[in-house]
């Protein structure tokens, strides 16, 4: 005779595994773009204090990956602020000038300097502000205070799933199995 329990199980557990992750979202006063977290914070700090900010919200000054990215943040700050505001993203090239990192970790493949930057003025810029001109980047004095944007990435939520009286069936089988 051919049980139709072991179906029923992956079934169950099928859609227990579907069920048991809600949507990622974002923390209050966080903007989602793709799979990460965006925050515009308005009061300005150095370009250290501001990377530290957003460590301490579980993140980094914002990397931009992409030209989308880019026109994301830039209307962004746009709609909190009411301007292209100059602000510190997570570039630097402090380790190695020349050299541009992001703060998070991330290659930097997406570029969008302004004309003539980064030039490195004075010998001391190695920050990397966004808007400069209302529109691109440009390297500034990491002592400069500026706004800034955090980035963090989305976060699954684990939920406690409950499948009521999926262990008493399981139980019963198994009763049943040994019974026979």
């Amino acid at each position: 005779m051919t049980s139709v329990f072991p179906l029923a199980v992956l079934l169950c557990l099928s859609s227990g595994l579907l069920a048991a992750y809600d949507a990622p979202s974002c923390p209050t006063g966080w903007t989602q773009f793709g799979s990460r977290c965006f925050s515009f914070n308005i009061g300005p700090k150095s370009w250290p204090d501001a990377e530290t900010f957003c460590q301490t919200a579980g993140g980094h000054l914002a990397s931009i990956h992409s030209n989308e990215e880019h026109i994301f943040i830039r209307n962004y700050i746009k709609g909190v602020s009411g301007s292209y505001r100059h602000s510190w993203i997570g570039g630097t090239d402090a380790v190695q000038e020349g050299t541009w990192l992001w703060s998070d970790g991330s290659k930097m493949t997406y570029k969008s300097w302004n004309a003539g930057e980064p030039n490195n003025a004075g010998g001391a810029e190695n920050c990397l502000e966004m808007n400069w001109g209302g529109e691109n980047w440009n390297d500034g004095a990491c002592t400069n205070q500026l706004p800034f944007v955090c980035s963090k990435n989305l976060k699954l939520e684990r939920r406690t799933l409950y499948l009521p009286g999926f262990f008493r069936v399981l139980q019963e089988h198994f009763l049943q199995c040994g019974a026979a």
